[in-house]
């Protein structure tokens, strides 16, 4: 909340100080929005997967501005699920990027471990990742020995689990809305294997359900400014430039959700 203020009060100031419009943006629309910085087309409907530390969203794009919330995490985002698991592993903050080096020198499809997929095969597009967490844990409780042993392995299984519901959960809504574009953001979306799982996903679809694949490159996965900007850029197009003194009914809302 501290940040979020800090950042509204000095962009008020310097509208009210230089006279130009505020345009309020959305975090969660900036990531979508991130995908226009790939420089591919995106077609209409579209299909936005938001995954970061704190968001796991689904969300269906018919136009710019016209937003639809299929499903989002029930409890932990998959990046903070990343995150803990990595605490827990004794990795350094962010833990994700740690878990997915680590994953990367593990040799061979198998892991040894089964850590659940938690609502993998539920009908809706909700998703919950504390259960993954939890198992993680529990799983080292008893055997705080794969961390010596096996912690390339046991690294791969996390990753492969968080990756795999992503990845379900996506085809699951492209099936049943038909978009002609998937974009995903966040931080997340830096992930490698995330990248390569959702593109073989999608290229063996059927026909019928055939879609493009858009994703940031890594640099505009995370929060950055770029895609404010670029959000920033549609809104003006499409609702024109807000009053000079739009500033004064701008204010601060952590709850503020694009759909």
């Amino acid at each position: 909340m501290t940040s979020l203020l800090v950042g509204v009060e000095t962009a008020r100031a310097l509208s009210m100080s230089w006279q130009i419009p505020l345009v309020p943006i959305n975090h969660i629309e900036g990531h979508i929005y991130s995908t226009w910085l790939s420089g591919e087309p995106i077609v209409f409907p579209a299909l936005a997967l938001i995954v970061s530390g704190g968001h796991t969203e689904l969300i269906l794009m018919r136009d710019h501005g016209m937003y639809e919330l299929l499903g989002k995490t029930r409890d932990d985002a998959a990046g903070e699920c990343f995150d803990k698991i990595g605490k827990i592993m004794g990795l350094e903050y962010p833990g994700g990027p740690k878990i997915s080096a680590l994953a990367a020198q593990h040799v061979g499809a198998e892991t040894g471990f089964k850590l659940p997929r938690p609502m993998i095969d539920s009908p809706d597009f909700a998703f919950s990742f504390a259960g993954l967490k939890t198992a993680a844990l529990y799983a080292l409780r008893d055997n705080p020995n794969i961390l010596h042993t096996h912690k390339e392995a046991f690294a791969a299984e996390v990753e492969c689990a968080i990756i795999e519901v992503l990845v379900a959960k996506t085809v699951l809504a492209i099936k049943s809305y038909k978009p002609k574009t998937v974009m995903a953001g966040g931080g997340v979306v830096a992930n490698k294997k995330l990248v390569a799982v959702m593109t073989a996903a999608l290229t063996t679809l059927p026909n019928e359900y055939r879609t493009t694949f858009v994703n940031p490159q890594p640099r505009y996965s995370t929060d950055n400014a770029a895609m404010i900007a670029v959000a920033g850029l549609y809104y003006i197009q499409k609702n024109g430039l807000p009053a000079l003194d739009s500033w004064k009914t701008v204010n601060v809302d952590p709850n503020w959700r694009v759909a």
